[in-house]
């Protein structure tokens, strides 16, 4: 595992190949969440802690929801 990024309130590893971005997904106390993200996102996660709140509430919803769009 090879550390990228630490900042914005997360941390960025890469591992076998692939990028993960770790957060803290608690309330009252620390839960780590790890989610698996794209090279695009890994460099709009390190611009500022909006970006990567961002990215994480996208994959949020995804898991809440599904990735299908409806029109």
């Amino acid at each position: 595992m090879e550390k990228i990024f630490t900042g914005n309130g997360i941390e960025i590893v890469k591992r076998d190949n692939s990028y993960f971005m770790i957060y803290d997904a608690g309330e009252i106390c620390d839960r780590m969440e790890e989610i698996q993200i794209t090279e695009d996102e890994v460099v709009l996660a390190q611009k500022s802690s909006m970006d990567a709140y961002n990215i994480i509430i996208k994959y949020q919803n995804e898991m809440m929801f599904g990735n299908s769009k409806q029109a």
